[in-house]
């Protein structure tokens, strides 16, 4: 019998399952060890791995399980979090392919001549979206954040950048959130785009 499987028979023995169950010192980096180690040692047959090897796998596969936790941690948080990661998608219609701010601004009186106000804050930001794309100062895209928006804005014009996150926030509060819009509010944020589009440079809606 070879050195490797007498040390697993001590291992698996009673006595020694019966020096970790009274709690004995053995921890759960002792554990980890011993399964990497035998892990290993079935891996690699002609490997005979000393204690400092175990514990720099060990320390590697529990940091690279905590980057991944990480990792799906940030994930989730951006899906579900606010401020300006509604994607493109989320709210343009399926098939809807103007890419006139001058459409969606009409959309927006339309829509609060009729009370919908909800639809109406929609329409304004898309106008503005659009409005600063014909300003080539960015590209609608249905993949895109509004976080991402900002940040092109902000390689040309950080003053707009700020401002466009700002109106993000207002028109996901109330689509996204399904805040309760009301006509004072669609006005409010009408005038607000009205003034970033003036910031962007030129014409009046």
């Amino acid at each position: 019998m070879s050195q490797r499987e007498q040390l697993e028979d001590i291992l698996s023995g009673s006595e020694y399952e019966a020096y970790r169950n009274q709690g004995g010192g053995f921890s759960f980096w002792d554990w980890l060890l011993e399964k990497i180690g035998r892990f290993l040692s079935w891996l690699l047959p002609d490997l005979k791995p000393g204690e400092g090897t175990l514990n720099i796998f060990a320390l590697v596969l529990v940091l690279a399980l905590a980057g991944l936790l990480a990792w799906i941690g940030v994930l989730i948080a951006r899906r579900y979090s606010g401020g300006g990661r509604l994607r493109s998608r989320d709210y343009m219609a399926s098939g809807e392919e103007s890419r006139s701010w001058r459409h969606y601004w009409a959309q927006a009186e339309k829509h609060a001549e009729l009370g919908a106000w909800r639809d109406g804050v929609r329409a304004v930001f898309l106008a503005l979206l659009f409005y600063l794309e014909q300003r080539d100062m960015l590209r609608v895209e249905p993949w895109k954040t509004n976080r991402e928006y900002a940040e092109e804005l902000a390689e040309s014009n950080a003053g707009t950048a700020a401002g466009f996150l700002q109106a993000a926030m207002t028109f996901e509060r109330s689509w996204y959130g399904r805040g309760e819009v009301t006509g004072e509010q669609l006005e409010a944020f009408r005038r607000q785009a009205e003034s970033l589009m003036k910031e962007a440079g030129d014409p009046e809606p």
